[in-house]
């Protein structure tokens, strides 16, 4: 199929996906965000939570550099609570529970709506870097794309292994 051309192209709609893609299409860089199923944006499958010690810091670092993920939480908070209170101020943390369903719709509609950004349903089977200094991906269905830069979101989903014992 013909190849079609993006500044950046992300592939993954996670929480980072969901950032590099909107950080990339709000700077004027024309932009692609791939995941494998529509369904699927910004969901939160193992624990419908934004906060915490480690991912409370990396939440507020995303918000100051004007990120969607906090002003998403903020909307579609079910309930918050300060962690560690028992301990030192240094290791509080605000820690909130989404309505993981309202937030990944929420994110979807950001998406859609963001100016410079195309939101595209196939997986991507497929990268090399051509002799013309282009990205060259191929989808599953043999479409292929080009672009500048290619960010690599896809989280936990790329054969990840956790091994307990």
């Amino acid at each position: 199929m013909q190849k079609e051309y993006f500044d950046i192209i992300v592939v993954g709609a996670g929480h980072a996906g969901c950032e590099a893609a909107l950080a990339a299409a709000r700077l004027g860089l024309k932009t692609a965000l791939f995941t494998i199923t529509l369904d699927g944006v910004a969901n939160m499958p193992c624990n419908p939570s934004i906060g915490g010690t480690a991912k409370g810091h990396l939440v507020r670092e995303i918000d100051a550099l004007g990120g969607e993920m906090g002003k998403a939480a903020d909307r579609y908070t079910l309930q918050s609570r300060m962690l560690n209170l028992g301990k030192g101020p240094a290791v509080h943390s605000l820690r909130a529970q989404i309505d993981r369903r309202a937030y990944a719709g929420g994110m979807k509609h950001t998406l859609e709506r963001q100016d410079n950004l195309d939101l595209r349903q196939c997986e991507i089977t497929d990268i090399v870097q051509g002799e013309d200094g282009l990205w060259h991906l191929t989808t599953k269905l043999e479409a292929i794309y080009t672009a500048k830069a290619v960010v690599l979101a896809t989280g936990t989903f790329l054969g990840g292994r956790v091994y307990v014992g």
